[in-house]
């Protein structure tokens, strides 16, 4: 604090001390020490102070107190000094303003602020240094013969007696008065009214708790808000740095090699007498300015950064004050208007855009009523707000129709299965034909017809709408769950199959001859269906064959071997007159009847059927002496029972990397194990094996 700043002016009118002046032991009686009761008084003396010493200048009159300045920094002895010849030849009792200083602790207990510059106060000057008795404690000095005071009668004393409960509850004045204000400014800085006070509020800014402050700049929303927090501000009244690191070091002397006499924490308030090569001094040690905040800076900086916002928020409010598309497209197409404007405020410009031209197609799309209107908001609107009333619109008139086609609409648009049976009603309970959208028809289709059970319904339902058939929908129909592709011949005339979908098609037809059965193979557009019918068939012979193995072959099976040794029976085959007959009774129904000769199938044919088979490699065959390694094919034969009953059967296998002699056994094995009877059925019996030879 600058001495010029001890004897500013008083502009406010605080809490009021009484004080009745008295020529005489009949003086007037004491009306009033303070507007504050004396309970509230005390709970404020028993605060603790916003530093741990506060230097108060004050003044008193013989009717009211008031605070001149309130600093955490010391008060220089020259100004003490100036201070104390302000008050020589002073009298309070002609209603003269005397000015006195006290230190406020921590601790509720206070201290001279002359104790320093003692030896320079006249001789004949009043010391009062009281301990604290149930509050502040107050102590003053006075100029010769005049002191502040008074008994409980109201009568003023000289000859240094004083009243030590009066300058107690003087003392807590002073406190209480201290935090009602600095309660009044940060009231004032946090809501966003500009305020004027009453009183002069300088001396209590140095108390403003530094975030508290920040807060309201960054909260201001005016710019006569900014400059009213401006004015609260100077070098004189908000000085001090803030610690912002966790934890700072104090050192003995200003460098990082002096010794660590004291750590603040983040928040602390450090207060300079001086500064000196970047290192703070706060009367006991020295601490790095780097790591400091100026309070006083750190506000200014806050106040250009939101000044600069506010002023943009306010360009940006009379950018957006129109309310319509055409002034928001003035504004939006307006680049320098825009200049600094920040991005996301332009975007909650478009927005509004938007929003009014989405209300105001809407509101036309309603007032028209038609299914194109409420289509074209639909499609330019894609994330509307009224996207769902407009599809209620739209459902509304498509139910409005009681039509397939209307509530078929409806289901596309909401996906409402009881549509689908609303459709269905209105086309079979209709009096006659109807015509209907044959992309709705699909949609019905693959909505409703999942199973060949369904297909009856179907096709009743497709009688009774105009130019469509069963036969359309086949390719679909056929891909249904359910279809079958494998008859016999007393069943595919009757199927669904063939009664709903194949019977309007004329398919190839293809006969293959098996053993046991025949295969007439009908191929259709889009499927294929096999009809089998039983065939009689008997033994004739067995037979042997060899087949080379292809490459492919033999690396599936992860085997080597380039041969195929395999034995197979023969039979002659033909259909009994019942199974001719039904098949010639299905060929009739048939649309190709007239083109195929079904004399061909009352011939006989010759099947196969493969009875054994194995593999081998021709590198490896060759002639051998009875002990060599090698591979060997056995041969068992099967006679027929009684001697001249059926031909007799035979079946081979392989015996790999063996002797003759083993193999031999081996194949004696084979043959117990591998029965004729279960081959080849009961007619038969094991005559042994013919041959062995190796491979």
């Amino acid at each position: 604090m600058k001495n010029s700043g001890i004897f500013r002016k008083a502009v406010l009118t605080i809490t009021t001390i009484l004080i009745a002046s008295c020529s005489s032991n009949n003086a007037s009686q004491m009306k009033n020490l303070s507007s504050l009761s004396t309970k509230t008084q005390f709970q404020y003396a028993n605060e603790k102070l916003p530093h741990k010493e506060l230097q108060v200048i004050f003044q008193l009159t013989k009717d009211k107190i008031d605070v001149v300045d309130i600093s955490a920094k010391k008060i220089s002895r020259q100004a003490l000094i100036k201070l104390l010849k302000q008050n020589e030849g002073k009298n309070i009792a002609n209603g003269d303003t005397f000015i006195d200083c006290v230190v406020l602790t921590h601790t509720n207990r206070s201290k001279p602020c002359f104790t320093d510059a003692k030896k320079n106060i006249p001789e004949n000057s009043v010391f009062h240094d009281s301990e604290v008795s149930g509050g502040m404690v107050l102590m003053t000095v006075l100029v010769p013969y005049i002191v502040v005071g008074a008994a409980s009668d109201g009568d003023f004393y000289v000859n240094n007696k004083i009243d030590s409960d009066l300058l107690n509850r003087v003392g807590a004045t002073i406190k209480s008065d201290i935090f009602i204000t600095k309660n009044e400014i940060h009231d004032a800085l946090t809501n966003n009214t500009v305020t004027t006070f009453n009183k002069n509020v300088k001396p209590y800014i140095s108390l403003i708790d530094h975030d508290i402050l920040i807060m309201a700049i960054n909260n201001a929303q005016s710019i006569e808000k900014l400059e009213s927090i401006k004015r609260l501000l100077s070098v004189d009244n908000y000085y001090g740095f803030v610690v912002k690191s966790p934890v700072v070091n104090q050192r003995n002397k200003p460098s990082t090699r002096g010794k660590i006499i004291n750590k603040h924490k983040k928040g602390t308030l450090i207060i300079s007498e001086k500064i000196e090569d970047g290192w703070v001094y706060n009367g006991e040690g020295w601490i790095y300015k780097k790591i400091l905040l100026s309070r006083l800076a750190d506000a200014q900086k806050a106040i250009s950064y939101r000044e600069n916002n506010v002023r943009l928020n306010q360009r940006y409010a009379g950018l957006v004050s129109g309310s319509s598309v055409a002034s928001i497209n003035k504004v939006l197409n307006n680049k320098e208007h825009l200049a600094g404007i920040p991005q996301d405020k332009i975007n909650k410009l478009k927005a509004k855009r938007y929003a009014l031209l989405d209300e105001a197609d809407f509101t036309a799309a309603k007032q028209k009523n038609t299914i194109a209107e409420f289509d074209r908001y639909l499609e330019q609107h894609k994330n509307g707000a009224y996207r769902e009333e407009a599809v209620l619109a739209k459902k509304a008139i498509f139910v409005g129709l009681e039509s397939f086609d209307g509530y078929m609409s409806a289901f596309v648009l909401t996906k409402k299965r009881d549509f689908l049976t609303l459709a269905k009603n209105a086309i079979m309970e209709s009096n006659e034909n109807v015509s209907v959208t044959i992309s709705l028809l699909d949609t019905y289709f693959d909505a409703q017809i999942k199973h060949k059970s369904a297909i009856s319904q179907f096709a009743g339902l497709l009688d009774k709408i105009n130019d469509v058939s069963i036969s359309d929908y086949s390719k679909k129909l056929l891909t249904l769950s359910g279809i079958n592709t494998s008859f016999r011949t007393d069943n595919y005339l009757d199927s669904i199959e063939y009664q709903y979908i194949l019977r309007y098609f004329t398919p190839q037809l293809t006969v293959n001859y098996h053993h046991k059965y025949l295969n007439l193979d009908l191929t259709y557009p889009d499927i294929n269906i096999r009809i089998k019918e039983d065939a009689n068939c008997d033994f004739t012979e067995t037979k042997n064959g060899v087949r080379n193995r292809g490459f492919l072959e033999s690396l599936v099976t992860l085997n080597g071997d380039d041969k195929v040794s395999y034995t197979y029976d023969v039979f002659s085959c033909k259909l009994g007159q019942s199974e001719l007959a039904s098949v010639n009774e299905l060929l009739r129904d048939l649309p190709y009847y007239a083109d195929f000769s079904s004399s061909t199938l009352s011939k006989t044919w010759k099947a196969t059927e493969t009875t054994s088979s194995y593999t081998y490699s021709t590198a490896t065959k060759r002639t051998s002496f009875s002990s060599q390694l090698a591979d060997w094919k056995y041969t068992i034969t099967c006679s027929g029972r009684p001697i001249f009953g059926p031909p007799s059967r035979t079946h081979s296998g392989l015996i790999k990397n063996s002797t003759h002699s083993d193999a031999y056994l081996m194949a004696q094995k084979a043959a117990d194990e591998l029965s004729c009877v279960e081959l080849h059925g009961p007619e038969y019996f094991k005559t042994g094996y013919v041959d062995i030879e190796i491979q």
